[in-house]
């Protein structure tokens, strides 16, 4: 008896270790996101449920990619302003009389910020929550109404890491994260009886339109930023969409899409919140916030790929 504990325990040991060397080394998901992938629904059982110029480019591509699943008709691009809060009630009205009815609400309208928290005007910080916060609330207390006639339906949420735990420089944007996943963690928690589900991805740093319109410390300032050192360890959008919709397509809770050391600090935030801050105020000195506050990822702080995945296209790194 004894030699078998003895055995279950050596064996244990060597399933941690090799768990570890997994997480930090050859993946860039969370383990429950990685099993889906591998043994859940596929991404083609979205299939029929997709929904000016570059939306109708979007809405074409999505049409070719189909291979003859989707007409021109299973596509409708209605293009409007989410922080508008009295129009949206018209939109998902068309969208109902268009369609019949709505499976999935993916809200993935934001807008990012950088700049000293004490130096940025409280406007900025109305501006954000307009448009992280209280535009994907109303869509989806609107579209919610609908569920509940048509008897279900699945909030996709795209959060971020800055949901989880703070980022210097990026105050405001942090707040309206925080604030999103609360907001629907509640939401899953009232309404899942009614056959209402959702589904939170927490994405790192990956390629982005999200930074192109940068705020910092007033709402008519905004960020040239120089994304050379970025565009050399950010995930793909591609890879970063195709996770987020493994994880939507097999309705799991929460999912981390990451590179490391996010994927570690979602880790460390979830099981080891004091340790982890302690091991962040260290990690952000006074001279890396000073490199973010101008847009600048610092050097010294190594952001890495899996070592299973190619780089998509060469990049040199400043």
């Amino acid at each position: 008896m004894f030699v078998l504990s003895e055995l279950f325990l050596s064996l244990l040991w060597v399933i941690i270790a090799l768990y570890l060397v997994w997480y930090f080394l050859l993946t860039d998901r969370d383990s429950v996101l990685a099993l889906a992938e591998k043994f859940g629904k596929p991404v083609s059982d979205y299939a029929g449920k997709v929904s000016k110029d570059l939306l109708q480019n979007v809405k074409e591509e999505c049409i070719n990619r189909s291979h003859g699943k989707l007409t021109k008709e299973d596509i409708l691009v209605l293009s409007f302003d989410i922080s508008k809060l009295d129009y949206h009630k018209d939109y998902v009205e068309n969208a109902v009389n268009h369609f019949g009815k709505i499976d999935v609400l993916i809200n993935n309208a934001a807008r990012y910020q950088i700049g000293e928290i004490f130096k940025t005007d409280t406007e900025v910080d109305k501006t954000l929550f307009n448009v992280n916060y209280f535009g994907p609330l109303s869509l989806s207390k609107l579209v919610g109404k609908q569920f509940l006639q048509q008897g279900g339906g699945h909030f996709v949420i795209i959060s971020s890491i800055a949901g989880k735990f703070g980022i210097p420089s990026t105050a405001s944007y942090c707040g309206t994260k925080h604030a999103l996943q609360g907001y629907f963690d509640t939401v899953r928690m009232e309404y899942q009886r009614y056959n209402i589900t959702v589904t939170t991805i927490v994405p790192g740093i990956f390629s982005s339109s999200i930074f192109e319109k940068t705020i910092t410390t007033s709402t008519d300032k905004i960020l040239e930023k120089d994304y050379d050192h970025y565009e050399c360890t950010n995930m793909t959008s591609e890879r970063c969409a195709h996770l987020s919709l493994v994880a939507s397509v097999n309705k799991l809770y929460e999912s981390w899409v990451a590179y490391q050391p996010f994927l570690f600090m979602l880790w460390a935030s979830q099981y080891l919140p004091d340790i982890n801050k302690f091991i962040m105020n260290i990690i952000y000195s006074k001279r890396r916030i000073s490199q973010l506050y101008a847009g600048k990822w610092p050097n010294d702080l190594p952001v890495w790929r899996p070592l299973t995945q190619k780089k998509t296209k060469p990049v040199t790194c400043k």
